[in-house]
Order: structure tokens, then sequence, then C-alpha cells
């Protein structure tokens, strides 16, 4: 086995007593607060919201601390409410690329330029995820497709197997690892954080699920993140 992986412990997300309650933030928390609406659709703040984090290592936060950065997200980042509204209760253009890369360009406490990959397809993708984790930088992964979803594993290290546990689709996740395993299936698996939790998604299911589709090539791709120095 060989793997790529970030060289610090990814965000650890605590409650008010201190207590770790996630690796990553879990948008459905924003369930019980005044930032509702952004509960099902805000996947891709969270996303640029933990990469920023990581990036300022700064990966141990509150729960109070986090609220506070969402509501400057949907605040000073444009449409982020209009976006993740949903109209006629099904439907939601939710956040998008730019404004992903809007949030990370944003941040004074690091020297990054953060662009959209979508217009190269999936050519040399999975080496500038690796790439990006041996420079110690998440990788901001949109998944998409339309009509299809993907299976999300959980990973059982005593039979050393991989279980589907989940599946989703419109989704932003972020890479925090990527293995390489000497077996038949699942022999590139990319380690991803998802709604609070550790998952794992298979590289090559993840090429056939975007299949041939050029809109879902564009739409299910990475945000490149590069330092300005």
């Amino acid at each position: 086995m060989k793997a790529q992986k970030l060289a610090r412990e990814y965000i650890q997300i605590k409650d008010d007593n201190g207590k770790i309650i996630g690796c990553g933030f879990n948008q459905s928390w924003l369930n019980n607060t005044d930032l509702k609406g952004l509960s099902n659709q805000g996947c891709g703040m969270i996303s640029a919201i933990d990469c920023g984090l990581y990036l300022a290592n700064n990966t141990s936060i509150s729960m109070h601390d986090y609220l506070q950065l969402c509501h400057q997200f949907s605040t000073t980042i444009v449409f982020t409410k209009l976006f993740t509204r949903e109209f006629f209760g099904t439907i939601s253009i939710g956040i998008l690329p730019f404004q992903i890369c809007r949030y990370i360009n944003s941040m004074d406490s690091i020297q990054m330029k953060a662009k959209w990959n979508g217009i190269h397809g999936h050519k040399n993708m999975l080496s500038t995820m690796e790439e990006m984790l041996s420079n110690n930088i998440p990788v901001i992964w949109g998944l998409y497709r339309y009509n299809r979803r993907i299976t999300l594993y959980s990973y059982d290290s005593i039979n050393d197997t991989y279980k589907a546990t989940a599946s989703t689709n419109s989704h932003y996740v972020n890479a925090i690892a990527i293995i390489h395993n000497d077996t038949p299936i699942h022999n590139t698996m990319i380690k991803v954080s998802s709604w609070g939790q550790i998952f794992y998604i298979d590289y090559d299911e993840y090429l056939a699920y975007v299949g041939n589709s050029i809109i879902s090539k564009f739409c299910s791709n990475i945000v490149v993140i590069d330092s300005i120095c």
C-alpha cells in the first residue's frame, strides 16, 4: 500500500465542553441555527471554510467559532443565500466553484490562489490531487452527475476491507489522502471528509460515475490551490 496524505491532523470540531464531535464540519448542524437555510445546500461553504482553516493552521475550532465563519461566508460571498435557497421545495443552485475560490482567495492569513479545474476535465486530475496533498493542501472536490449517485465507503481496519455505507450526488467533499492498494478492487481510494465524518471514494468508480458527460467533467472536479509566493 502507498499513500499520499496531509501532514497534519484534519479539522477537529469541538462542542462547548471541548469534546471532538466531527472531523470537519457537518452542514446539518446548521439546522438548529439562524443559518438553517444552508443546512441542505451548504456543503460547498463547509468545504471552503474547512480548507481555509487548515491552510491557516487552525485545525481545532469550537462549534461557536465555526458558526461565526459560516455567518461571515454567507454575508460576504455574493449570492450565498440566494443560491442555497430552495425553490418549489426541490430546486437549488447551491454553492458554486467561483464562490469557493473567492473565499479562499480573500483570506489574508494565507498566500494561496484558488481556481476551478473544470475546464481541464479529468486529465491529470489525480496527479494534481496528489501534488496538492504532498504540499499539505486539502483538495476541495465537487461530485456531480445528473441523476446518478456515487458510493461512499467506510474502512474496516481489522479486516482491511471497505464497506459501502452511503451515497451522494451534487456534493462537495474535501480529499485528505490518496491510498494506492495492490488489490484487484479499490486499488485507488480517496480519503475524504464529509458531514463531519471520514469516508472513502473509489477513484475508478468516480470516473465511471462522471462518464463521458462534458457537463459532468466540468462540474465534477477539484479546486486547485497554489502558493502565490
